[in-house]
């Protein structure tokens, strides 16, 4: 039986390889597409509650003519 629990590998590491300058610009484009979907998310949220407050107060508006007052 060996001391050893894993064999190991002797040979060194090779680094990673270094990012390209493109990666940069591609990090810079996800970022402002994420902010443009946030911005259009948070615009289709305050659409349906302007379409959901409208047809509340058509509803509204319904339940008075029916009730004759």
């Amino acid at each position: 039986m060996t001391d050893n629990v894993v064999d190991m590998d002797r040979s060194r590491r090779k680094s990673a390889p270094k990012p390209v300058a493109t990666d940069f610009w591609f990090a810079q484009l996800d970022v402002r597409l994420s902010r443009i979907e946030l911005l259009v998310s948070r615009l289709e949220m305050q659409m349906l509650m302007i379409a959901c407050g409208a047809f509340a107060l058509l509803v509204l508006e319904m339940i008075a003519l029916v009730r004759g007052t």
